[in-house]
């Protein structure tokens, strides 16, 4: 079974970095690189619809790169500086890799980058938005608001470490395919990745007020965290009985309701690709289920399934895994 490909990269050369490089940035040029300190180490642990990529650069270097794929990069370092055009980009955030213009330097820095599978994330984006047409395009680098940006880091810091910990996991479809899922529903929140239509709407996350966009972005960004929808109402300044109205009218839901279904499919993900070892009721307290019965009723109607149903599928594929 198709697990993770793993590989690294030690090099003093720049053109050989370029080289490593061109999967995720075809279009990438090193200058004012001194060739006796230049150095780049990378790492590559490829799932079948993601890649994440750790690389790090030890000595001062610029360079100028453009990728058409969808990749978002964390980086870190000393004096390091990015811009888009003629525009900075604030790096203590998770950025876009742009089509071109992107240019940096440094004296040193360690960055991440997860580039994931377009038709992958096509589909996620046209399941959210509703739209069967809808197309992840770049609009901008930088995440539509910051705490959607550390949303996407806490969920790739999920997914890493979860390579980390358990790579032989990821021969299990299932637990490759959930890992993805929440990566690209991450990256959708997260970013500007639908194109202007020729009307000249933005088809952001579906035909939504934007009271209720805003607050399903909130809702995304904290949903593992104690938040109410007196909370919700309160942070996008509008009242409970008027954000209570606007999801009704576009959801046919309450916000209430939304926000369970958002925290059940994390909950539900997170049992299936990295299930930790305190159990089924630790995960559920974390993401807000402190009723565990209604928790198990709740899950059951939404997936069809018993939470312990979806442990025991994945266990049952690992110990298939490990027999063969």
């Amino acid at each position: 079974m198709i697990g993770l490909a793993r590989s690294a990269i030690d090099t003093r050369d720049p053109e050989a970095a370029c080289r490593a490089f061109e999967p995720m940035v075809p279009r990438l040029a090193f200058g004012r690189a001194d060739p006796a300190e230049f150095r780049v180490r990378l790492r590559f642990d490829a799932a079948p619809s993601f890649t994440v990529i750790e690389y790090a650069f030890s000595a001062s270097a610029a360079s100028v790169a453009g990728s058409d794929d969808l990749v978002v990069i964390s980086a870190k370092g000393r004096g390091f500086e990015l811009r888009h055009g003629r525009a900075p980009i604030d790096t203590s955030l998770p950025y876009l890799q742009a089509p071109e213009g992107m240019a940096a330097r440094w004296s040193a820095v360690a960055a991440r980058a997860i580039m994931l599978d377009r038709a992958g994330v096509t589909a996620v984006a046209r399941a959210i938005t509703g739209d069967p047409a809808a197309e992840p395009g770049f609009v901008t680098v930088a995440p539509r608001s910051p705490e959607l940006g550390r949303n996407w880091e806490r969920i790739a810091d999920r997914v890493r470490s979860a390579m980390l910990v358990a790579p032989e996991a990821f021969t299990e479809p299932l637990v490759a395919e959930a890992a993805f899922n929440r990566l690209a529903v991450a990256y959708v929140y997260a970013f500007e990745v639908v194109r202007l239509d020729f009307d000249g709407r933005l088809m952001s996350v579906g035909a939504r007020s934007a009271v209720v966009r805003t607050a399903v972005d909130h809702m995304h960004a904290h949903a593992a965290e104690p938040i109410t929808v007196q909370g919700i109402a309160t942070a996008l300044h509008i009242s409970v009985r008027g954000l209570h109205a606007a999801f009704a009218a576009e959801l046919g839901q309450s916000p209430s309701e939304h926000l369970r279904g958002i925290r059940l499919a994390g909950v539900r993900d997170e049992l299936r690709f990295a299930p930790p070892a305190q159990g089924i009721a630790a995960v559920a307290r974390r993401w807000g289920f402190v009723h565990l019965s209604r928790f198990a009723e709740s899950y059951a109607r939404e997936f069809g399934e018993l939470p312990s149903e979806t442990v025991g599928v994945r266990r049952r594929a690992m110990s298939s895994t490990a027999r063969g």
